[in-house]
């Protein structure tokens, strides 16, 4: 092939690289009026049944086409996350009053909404109890960093990246008193046994308080995503204030009770991540008791869930912390395998 050539079949590819991108943001504009419709009508931008229909035909067009259909799913869960974010970022939030956000901890959620927060605009601080961690951790990420203390005066708004021990061993407790007057939102999985425990700090030390559940890992990004905010009696009347905050970096937000939230998690987080851990589990004995090498036969539902077993495995510890923390875990997975063995005797 000459040289001639090759520019030319490059020049065609420029071509179709710039008709994909056209065709991008035309979808990203109906999805923008697709927004303004859910809107009207009072749905939540996530509809996961509509997503699935969505993945379903893209890998029949892939199998069509003979592409790659891992690959090609790639493309439309990035496609369908754009659209979410488009639709989020239309929800018109109320007049963010804050401008500032100390973040508590240096672990992967406190980076990636450090993160989501500076994009934005917002000036944010990354503090916590070891000054060195917080310190990389800032600088990682490129934010501010600075003692608690300091941290926490200059913010309007304070995010408790904190694993639950930080709250039991007194952590928070020691620094309530530097909170008067701000909103402060944790990111508990798990909420039972500490929601009430800062509900009176919050009472005691003068601060508002929403609990938050990002129904995101570490490891995906935001925009488009959702969180549950829980108001406490402090924080009912900043509610649309924590809504606002968490829309402008494309979340969608979800108002819940706790109750209905610790039930919902139950199931949705308890059950499906015994049932995944489990069945890795079972895998790898299998695996090693036939003598086989499953990855050769591997159908492409295995490789899917075996993907999703490896994000868990990245968070393996808060797997385990929610299925302890959440009161009804027990009751739920003793129901689950009823559940299994009813299944076996039919």
């Amino acid at each position: 092939m000459s040289a001639g050539e090759l520019a030319k079949l490059r020049k065609e590819l420029e071509e179709i690289d710039k008709a994909i991108v056209k065709l991008i943001a035309k979808r990203f504009e109906l999805s923008k009026r697709i927004g303004e419709v859910k809107q009207r009508l009072g749905l939540h931008i996530l509809d996961v049944i509509r997503e699935a229909e969505v993945l379903m035909y893209w890998r029949a067009l892939a199998t069509k086409y003979s592409l790659p259909v891992d690959a090609v799913v790639e493309v439309v869960n990035t496609l369908l996350k754009i659209s979410r974010y488009a639709q989020a970022k239309l929800v018109k939030p109320v007049e963010v009053s804050v401008n500032s956000i100390c973040i508590v901890g240096y672990g992967g959620m406190a980076k990636l909404l450090a993160k989501a927060f500076a994009n934005e605009g917002y000036k944010v601080f990354i503090t916590g109890r070891d000054l060195e961690k917080a310190h990389a951790t800032a600088e990682e990420v490129g934010v501010g960093f600075g003692k608690v203390e300091e941290s926490l005066f200059k913010s309007s708004a304070i995010l408790l990246a904190l694993p639950p021990q930080a709250f039991w061993n007194g952590y928070v407790d020691s620094i309530a008193t530097l909170m008067r007057g701000k909103l402060v939102m944790d990111i508990l999985s798990s909420k039972a046994r500490l929601f009430e425990h800062i509900e009176q700090l919050s009472e005691r030390h003068g601060f508002k308080y929403v609990s938050a559940h990002p129904l995101f890992g570490p490891y995906t990004p935001p925009y488009g995503e959702r969180v549950v905010l829980i108001p406490s009696r402090t924080g009912l009347d900043v509610l649309s204030l924590a809504e606002g905050l968490w829309r402008s970096i494309g979340v969608e937000t979800i108002v819940s009770t706790l109750e209905e939230h610790e039930k919902a998690m139950a199931v949705i987080q308890v059950v499906t991540h015994f049932m995944l851990l489990s069945y890795r589990n079972f895998v790898k004995e299998m695996a090693k008791e036939l003598e086989v090498d499953l990855n050769r036969f591997a159908t492409a539902t295995f490789r899917d869930v075996q993907s999703i077993i490896q994000r868990l495995e990245k968070i393996e510890s808060v797997v385990k912390e929610i299925a302890s923390e959440n009161p009804y875990s027990q009751q739920i997975k003793n129901r689950f395998l009823e559940h299994i063995t009813k299944q076996l005797t039919k």
